[in-house]
């Protein structure tokens, strides 16, 4: 499902719980479903889950573009998923992993976080997300060394859009762009521009872009078929199955208040379908009743009018 459908869902789930219906049922009606992807309550169980470790591995080694030796191959989830937990939230990330390394370099502390709105103060939040995750290295009266820290963000919006780019690392610079500090790694990856620019990305198969891809063709719940013999993409397309999630699970999945929005709006709209199919309604009054513009409604009008 795309975002909106997941969030339809959802609220039909706690619409039918509310009214003390069999959500079990409902969710046993829609097993078939592919869940949205970048859902936090879905990202965390697909990807925090020891048996997807090797799927989680893969996609931060996209993301960040590491290859060869510098691959993150030794990963332990610091905060696993665990089966038939029904969700919680704490000050700790969703999805974070370390990576112990040969020798004395230290060892990779790895962070995954969806973002999709682009709100006031999400630099600052990201920054002091940073700051946290790095003062947690370093307990009192240790020595101040610390470990590599990577940050992925996976981002619905553009964070530098007069860059052509879909992935940007940032560090600390002096003004000559010569890195102070490598060891504090900020990686965004603007999922909508990648799309938006689809021509101008079409030859790029790097392993992130065929990521970006996968997901989004089970999103969409599109054919998968070119990504059927990647043995990674397969375990991927398992996972997001709805059969995967138990209904006592799903009523513990958030929706941010876009989430609840949408759904609210895209109730509100087959309201106003139903009111304009019966007939004993002006557009004014249906106007008044749901909150839509007229605009709105009289575009729901035409819809009707091409479905019958």
């Amino acid at each position: 499902m795309i975002r909106e459908e997941f969030a339809q869902f959802l609220g039909k789930l706690r619409e039918i719980n509310n009214n003390g219906g069999d959500i079990d049922a409902f969710v046993k009606e829609h097993e078939h479903r592919n869940v949205y992807f970048y859902n936090d309550g879905c990202i965390k169980k697909i990807l925090a889950s020891e048996k997807n470790i090797m799927l989680t591995t893969d996609l931060v080694n996209a993301a960040l573009g590491l290859i060869g030796t510098d691959r993150i191959m030794n990963p332990k989830l610091v905060n696993p998923f665990i089966p038939g937990e029904l969700g919680y939230r704490s000050a700790e990330p969703d999805i974070l992993l370390t990576n112990e390394r040969e020798g004395e370099t230290p060892r990779d502390r790895i962070s995954i976080e969806v973002q999709h709105n682009m709100e006031k103060f999400y630099r600052d939040r990201l920054v002091l997300y940073v700051a946290r995750l790095t003062s947690n290295m370093v307990k009192s009266g240790d020595t101040y060394q610390l470990e590599n820290l990577n940050v992925v963000s996976f981002q619905f919006f553009d964070a530098f859009p007069e860059s052509a780019n879909y992935r940007h690392t940032v560090q600390l610079r002096n003004q000559e762009q010569q890195v102070y500090f490598d060891k504090q790694t900020v990686t965004l990856i603007e999922v909508e521009k990648f799309f938006k620019s689809a021509e101008r990305f079409a030859d790029d198969n790097c392993r992130l872009a065929q990521w970006l891809r996968a997901i989004d063709a089970l999103n969409r719940e599109a054919d998968f078929s070119e990504f059927a013999n990647d043995p990674v993409f397969r375990v991927l397309q398992n996972e997001v199955k709805l059969s995967n999630f138990s209904s006592r699970y799903l009523m513990t999945v958030d929706m941010s208040d876009f989430d609840r929005a949408v759904a609210r709006y895209e109730a509100v709209r087959e309201i106003a379908k139903k009111l304009l199919a019966m007939g004993k309604m002006t557009v004014p009054e249906i106007c008044a009743v749901t909150g839509l513009y007229k605009k709105e409604v009289l575009a729901l009008q035409n819809e009707n009018s091409e479905e019958s």
